[in-house]
């Protein structure tokens, strides 16, 4: 096992401020999210609730840094990475599927939600031309489905770090609920 470098006071102070502000940012985008989604404005929905669990994914990683869990280098490797800030984040897409959290269709049937891909994320906001030169409009990239999943993932996830945290006193940072 590798021996992480203890962190100077100052440093901890840094990571835990963004342990804090990241999770904070996470709840703040997720409530505009739901703004927009319940305006019919799905694909700006969907790339907010996306971004919302990136912030996630980097507020557990500096808590993790802050705990020793993780060094501060690969907080900087994951922190510059959607790819790697969206895998860090795969237990929400499957806890989203989980029972108690499982949403339901209009026939009362389980729906499960699709795992986050960052190319989604990215035709949410942007207007591109596909492999056959068509161009796409973010729109038509992004249905009501896909953003009522990525706001239940960031639901889930969200209250999955809190309860774990304040509810039965772990740790904060992912060693707390990732055991």
């Amino acid at each position: 096992m590798k021996k992480l470098k203890l962190l100077k006071k100052d440093q901890k102070t840094n990571f835990y401020q963004i342990y804090t502000l990241a999770y904070n940012n996470a709840v703040e985008l997720l409530s505009e999210a739901e703004i927009l989604y319940g305006a019919g404005k799905h694909a700006r929905a969907y790339f907010l609730a996306f971004t919302a669990l990136e912030e996630i994914s980097k507020s557990q990683l500096a808590a993790d840094v802050y705990t020793g869990l993780t060094g501060v280098e690969e907080f900087w490797n994951y922190y510059k990475s959607h790819e790697e800030k969206t895998k860090r984040m795969t237990w929400a897409t499957l806890d989203a599927n989980e029972f108690p959290n499982n949403i339901f269709n209009e026939m009362g049937e389980v729906v499960n939600v699709n795992k986050p891909k960052i190319k989604k994320r990215m035709n949410s906001l942007y207007v591109y031309i596909n492999k056959e030169s068509k161009v796409i409009n973010p729109k038509n990239t992004i249905s009501v489905e896909d953003a009522k999943d990525m706001i239940h993932t960031v639901n889930v996830a969200i209250h999955q770090t809190f309860l774990m945290t304040e509810y039965y006193g772990h740790q904060i940072g992912t060693k707390g609920f990732m055991k």
